[in-house]
């Protein structure tokens, strides 16, 4: 009886741990199978947090393939006190001194010391880095793996101009938080910036961040992408030899500004626009072509007799009698000197630039046609130009168009626009009357090539017949084989263009001594390839349009025809020609030269173009650099097979 009660009690014990051991493994499934995803979970939100992985912004090119803006990696040491210990720290602080000597690190041990008490896990250095650097530090604490525990860093970008004192009023510039702020920088900001990802960072118990490395905790939720890089139409070429003569012309003659606009006569392109004095800071930064508002003078004169052409009020062979002075109302205007007397052919008009008889062609013209001209010219709006800062012009309404202000705007007074505004108002003449709208992006691609924005060429309006823009054409050639445009002669080559010079307009009406003066000229005559206008602000001394502006014209036009190599004809001598005409320099070997600064000796990098340059230097191995002008490496400071440092300060020369 007792052995019977004795195996029923073991029974019941043996069954019961059973029962036991059958929940326990149910629960266990329950929790690692049914609700494991939930706790794994769970358990990893104490060793992972979320960190923005900042998008790069896009480069800015221009149509030569110069780069002008680009971002480069930097990185800033952050410290978790919470994990160093206090017995490492004076080893980490010596660590971090070394590799950034400039660092301030007097209070650091209190501060680390201080947040470890606090439990405060977020303490960063203030300086920044390159990626050499930033190696280096992590080799010295590799040395002592537990070194490494609490050290981890943070990358953001820097933008960087390579030649900002030319270009910057198109390029414009950012903010310290990625956004463009003027310029094609903020014009196209959306598109630059490319879309922030959002990274999990993931850290050990022992609370290292894996911050450097993928496959060592770094997952992505949603990836970065990286800005488009855009592609200017301007020409770095035509861009420096406008801003060059625009520097020169600023001091010869003292001037209050100087401004200038390049087009490309058939597709509205910009390929230069440029002005003095530049900005000493981003605050000043003033692209003037199409922030400043001016009197055009004489050179809106072919506007006049292109529009009473294209209305019929006068043919090609009207004759106008000028004895020198007319009355409108109460005003009386005369013309400069007694070479517009008698009776004038439309080309001596043009030529000797009249005033009365331009006065006499616009009462030919019916005032509300007029002023309907006016309009499709785009005089009373924007061009619409795709880069930031566009002034709105203020023109005056139909019912202030009185008869005095009909005749003063027939010799390009008493109307205000930007340069911008009176180019494309004149191209559209000389372009058989196609008004194209003016543009200074190309295209914006990106990182594998792919176009995300194409700007084509974009015909606004037809203003004139190709008949009336041949008529007018011609006559402004003879403003300069016969008239007062004589200077812009250049042998061989047929050049078309106007002088102008206006009178300032003050608060007390037009100011003695003060003018605008400005020369418009296009070439080649027959079918036109490109379109140039200068216009000097307050000329001293000398201010006739002829004297001030036509020489800065003249040398743009004589460099371009060197440089896109434009025979008389106006054809444009095949690439292969051309390509004999450059300097060219030799196939070189862009992996070796880079090889060569990897292991710090200075390769021979003259004959370079800035773009390949850019393929092979390293701004985070070597960030004391300077890159100077135009074109190809002429000249380097730093001998070839020279030892390099971080501290090595490298400055090309590029012609």
């Amino acid at each position: 009886m007792r052995r019977y009660s004795f195996k029923k009690r073991l029974l019941f014990l043996v069954f019961s741990v059973l029962a036991l051991f059958i929940i326990l493994m149910m629960r266990l499934f329950y929790l690692q199978v049914i609700q494991g995803g939930k706790w794994k979970e769970e358990g990893n939100r104490q060793y992972k947090s979320e960190l923005v992985e900042k998008a790069k912004r896009g480069k800015i090119y221009s149509s030569d393939g110069e780069i002008l803006a680009f971002d480069v990696e930097t990185y800033e040491v952050v410290l978790d006190p919470t994990i160093i210990k206090e017995e490492n720290i004076d080893e980490i602080i010596g660590i971090i001194k070394k590799n950034i000597p400039n660092a301030d690190l007097k209070s650091l041990k209190q501060n680390i010391l201080q947040k470890k008490k606090d439990k405060k896990r977020y303490l960063k250095i203030d300086d920044k880095i390159s990626y050499i650097q930033k190696r280096s530090i992590l080799d010295d604490l590799g040395k002592k793996k537990y070194l490494k525990l609490g050290v981890f860093f943070e990358s953001f970008s820097i933008r960087n101009y390579t030649k900002n004192d030319v270009f910057k009023e198109v390029v414009g510039f950012q903010n310290s938080e990625n956004e463009g702020l003027y310029g094609v920088e903020k014009y196209y900001n959306n598109l630059l910036k490319g879309k922030d990802g959002v990274v999990e960072i993931f850290k050990s118990p022992h609370g290292i961040f894996n911050l450097t490395s993928v496959s060592s905790g770094k997952e992505a939720k949603t990836s970065s992408e990286n800005g488009g890089n855009v592609i200017l139409t301007i020409d770095s070429v035509v861009q420096y030899t406008l801003d060059a003569e625009l520097k020169k012309a600023y001091e010869q003659f003292s001037a209050e500004s100087t401004s200038g606009v390049v087009l490309e006569t058939e597709t509205g392109k910009v390929l230069a626009m440029a002005s003095y004095p530049k900005g000493q800071d981003n605050s000043q930064v003033k692209n003037r072509p199409i922030t400043d508002l001016f009197e055009p003078g004489s050179i809106f004169k072919p506007l006049i007799v292109g529009m009473a052409l294209q209305e019929k009020a006068i043919s090609e062979n009207e004759i106008i009698t000028s004895n020198g002075w007319i009355k409108i109302a109460d005003r009386t205007i005369k013309d400069h000197d007694s070479s517009t007397t008698g009776a004038l052919t439309l080309d001596k008009v043009i030529a000797n630039s009249s005033n009365v008889a331009m006065v006499k062609i616009a009462q030919k013209v019916d005032k509300k046609v007029f002023y309907s001209y006016l309009e499709k010219m785009r005089l009373n709006k924007k061009t619409g130009v795709d880069t930031y800062s566009e002034a709105t012009p203020r023109m005056f309404t139909i019912d202030k168009f009185t008869e005095v202000r009909r005749a003063n705007v027939s010799f390009g007074q008493g109307i205000n626009m930007t340069q911008l505004q009176m180019i494309g108002a004149l191209n559209s003449l000389v372009n058989n009357g196609k008004y194209m709208r003016p543009y200074v992006v190309d295209s914006i691609v990106n990182e594998a090539g792919e176009t995300m924005k194409k700007n084509s060429p974009f015909q606004e309006s037809v203003i004139f017949s190709p008949e009336v823009s041949l008529k007018v054409r011609l006559l402004m050639e003879e403003v300069v084989t016969k008239g007062t445009g004589k200077g812009a002669i250049i042998e061989g080559y047929r050049i078309g263009g106007k002088t102008g010079t206006a009178q300032k307009a003050g608060v007390n009406g037009y100011e003695q001594g003060k003018y605008f003066s400005s020369f418009f000229g296009f070439f080649p005559v027959d079918k036109p390839k490109y379109t140039i206008l200068v216009t000097i602000n307050e000329p001293k001394g000398q201010y006739y349009g002829a004297q001030v502006a036509l020489p800065s014209v003249k040398a743009i036009i004589e460099k371009m025809i060197k440089y896109k190599g434009i025979n008389p004809e106006g054809a444009t001598i095949t690439q292969v020609e051309q390509a004999k005409k450059n300097i060219q320099t030799e196939q070189r070997d862009l992996n070796k030269i880079n090889q060569e600064f990897m292991s710090g000796i200075m390769p021979n990098l003259k004959g370079l173009s800035l773009r390949e340059l850019l393929s092979v230097y390293s701004i985070s191995l070597y960030p004391n650099y300077e890159f100077v002008g135009s074109g190809r490496v002429s000249e380097q400071s730093t001998l070839q097979g020279s030892k390099l440092s971080k501290n090595t300060k490298i400055r090309l020369i590029l012609k």
